[in-house]
């Protein structure tokens, strides 16, 4: 009972103000006993008349069961009652208070999502139908998975191998490839030999080669353009093709405009997805071709 007492008489000092003063003088006990006894009293009153703000300081404890425990000895029947009943209804207040959150928090969640998509959907076909992004599938597929990436980011070459199969799986999906070029001095070159393969028929494959580099630059990037079978002053040339060039700056200016400041950065039918393995990326196309 004394530490219940001595506990809220820290609460009721930080609720009457700094001005209160307790002294307690162990080395004089009648001087202690009468000022407990005054305390006893304003303590009684202030219980009976601040049940809630005192049990709401309680109840922000994470054990505050086990304090209440704490501070009731057996014989304090009476007491011991009150405070569970004001307890059980703090608790309530708690959980109700916590549920309130959790409900406004998903709320804003759920806001944020789809603002963050609304800019996605607005500029889909931009996206989507551009003559400059590479793309496999059906020109008008149901399902249309863009991706925005880098060749010289770790992140999308793990993606890649994914971004493949999925192809191969679902030869009913749109896959668009919008190539960017910030992380690499030689991203820019990647960038633009890939589009040019396209124009060649061979996006997927020279795709796939450059995201297994461990190394980017020139020498390598036309070495996996040798390996796919292409000439490379062919196509080079194609690189420097007006068609390329500004399609390529197209694409950059697209990913600006959208606020894409990371990648791999994913969108499936206009909506973000973070989603980074193959059935989750299954399980989410499958679900938008039904």
């Amino acid at each position: 009972m004394k530490t219940l007492l001595k506990m809220l008489a820290v609460i009721l000092l930080g609720s009457i103000g700094a001005g209160a003063v307790i002294y307690l003088d162990n080395n004089c006990p009648q001087k202690q006993a009468k000022e407990q006894a005054k305390l006893n009293t304003a303590i009684a009153k202030y219980i009976e008349s601040h049940p809630k703000e005192i049990l709401e300081q309680i109840a922000k404890s994470d054990n505050f069961g086990e304090t209440i425990k704490n501070f009731v000895t057996p014989a304090d029947d009476e007491l011991n009652k009150k405070i569970q009943a004001l307890t059980d209804e703090a608790v309530n207040n708690r959980i109700e208070m916590i549920a309130q959150k959790a409900n406004e928090l998903k709320e804003k969640a759920v806001e944020e999502k789809v603002s963050e998509n609304q800019i996605f959907i607005d500029n889909w076909d931009k996206i989507t139908k551009s003559e400059a992004a590479p793309f496999v599938g059906p020109t008008e597929a149901k399902v249309v998975v863009a991706e925005f990436f880098d060749f010289a980011c770790g992140h999308c070459k793990a993606l890649a191998p994914i971004v493949a199969q999925l192809i191969k799986n679902n030869p009913d999906v749109k896959f668009v490839f919008n190539p960017l070029y910030f992380i690499s001095e030689h991203s820019n070159y990647a960038a633009t030999a890939a589009m040019a393969a396209a124009e060649k028929g061979k996006f997927v494959e020279v795709y796939e080669g450059l995201m297994t580099l461990p190394q980017l630059n020139e020498e390598t990037i036309n070495q996996i353009l040798v390996d796919e079978g292409l000439d490379v002053e062919e196509i080079k040339k194609l690189m420097n093709d007006k068609k390329i060039r500004r399609g390529s700056q197209d694409i950059d200016g697209l990913s600006q405009m959208l606020g894409i400041n990371g990648v791999p950065m994913i969108l499936i039918n206009g909506e973000a997805f973070y989603g980074r393995s193959l059935q989750d990326f299954q399980n989410k196309i499958d679900s938008l071709k039904n």
